[in-house]
């Protein structure tokens, strides 16, 4: 009898997430994190008197700001996916794409190499029926989106931060730049390579085994459909993610206002910015990278003094980090538990006909 757990339980994802790679990966951000504060003249007591001074009111309102994030996205995957969707999957609908993407970033911030995108393509293919592959299409698009969006808004902040510091600035622009480059011409490739008889694709194609080569330009057929196809409507989707975008500038202007700190709107533009790419990192949620780079970030730009730098990380990452393991978490066990008690009244009405049958 084979008892491992099963294919979707807490167990099995637990298993995976808390591998021996996150594991070191976590120890080494946590070792980097001890390095940096042992070099550095930090004042915990500072620290702590400003964490007391905040006012709860505003961070309140800015946990809940955050979470807004999560329907704007959802909206944007929805109209994405629905945009290539087909007969053979019951299509999505906002809350469920909302929680998925909720569960992703729950799977970014405890996993290595963001393996949230893949769990939450995974997710959503297991409960619509919908191509993995193609719906892993729509979250190229999607993330083409983001980058576009995070490019405009630097555009837009850069003109006001140079003169306080021209090197942090130009290294997180010079990273959104070559990243939108990299995406646009990813996307421009499969655009180009087509699939169909004659494209460059199949004639690669045919000099493997047929039935690799058959297998494999279907499941390229089903990513481009994702990437491409799903990108009708840009203008709206953009609409969608600009609004994601301001609900997480909102969180740390609220943050920062909450700690009673003095911090110009295009500085704080500019950080949620950057703290979108430093959790590129391969840390899980960026851990290490996001909190050490931010500190930086606002003592280079800003006159705010290291306790007051170090107390809006915390307070700011507490709720865009450690608050979504902790509502991620939550959320995981309740689906898993409502899917198990599906599956198991199924299992008691299928056996219960068959006793009919059999009586009959």
């Amino acid at each position: 009898m084979n008892s491992s757990p099963e294919k979707g339980s807490p167990a099995s994802i637990a298993r995976r997430m808390f591998s021996l790679p996150t594991l070191i990966s976590l120890g080494l951000a946590a070792a980097f994190l001890v390095f940096v504060a042992t070099r550095l003249d930090l004042d915990p007591a500072a620290t702590w008197r400003q964490l007391e001074s905040a006012s709860p009111g505003y961070l309140i309102l800015a946990a809940a700001v955050h979470y807004s994030t999560f329907l704007f996205r959802g909206l944007r995957w929805r109209m994405l996916l629905n945009n290539v969707s087909d007969e053979s999957d019951r299509g999505a609908g906002i809350f469920q794409c909302s929680q998925l993407v909720l569960l992703g970033w729950f799977a970014n911030s405890v996993a290595w190499l963001r393996l949230g995108d893949a769990y939450r393509a995974y997710l959503y293919h297991d409960e619509s029926g919908a191509p993995f592959v193609r719906t892993m299409g729509t979250i190229l698009s999607e993330r083409l989106i983001d980058v576009a969006i995070m490019v405009a808004l630097l555009a837009l902040v850069l003109p006001f931060l140079v003169g306080a510091g021209p090197g942090g600035a130009w290294t997180v622009a010079a990273t959104a730049l070559a990243l939108l480059g990299m995406l646009g011409l990813a996307v421009m490739l499969i655009a180009v390579a087509r699939g169909g008889e004659g494209g460059p694709t199949q004639r690669i194609l045919t000099r493997m085994p047929t039935p690799l080569a058959t297998w494999l330009l279907e499941r390229y057929r089903q990513f481009r459909d994702g990437a491409i196809q799903s990108l009708k409507r840009v203008p709206l989707a953009g609409l969608w993610g600009l609004l994601a975008w301001l609900a997480e500038i909102l969180r740390m202007y609220l943050v920062a206002q909450g700690l009673g700190l003095d911090v110009s709107p295009a500085l704080i533009v500019f950080a949620t910015l950057a703290n979108s790419l430093l959790t590129l990192a391969p840390t899980p949620g960026g851990v290490g990278a996001v909190e050490v780079g931010l500190a930086g970030l606002f003592r280079q730009l800003s006159g705010l003094s290291t306790p007051a730098v170090l107390a809006l990380v915390l307070v700011d990452r507490s709720i865009s980090y450690l608050s979504v393991i902790a509502t991620g978490a939550i959320l995981f066990l309740l689906r898993w538990a409502l899917r198990y008690r599906r599956r198991a009244t199924g299992s008691r009405a299928g056996a219960g006909n068959a006793a009919r049958d059999k009586g009959a």
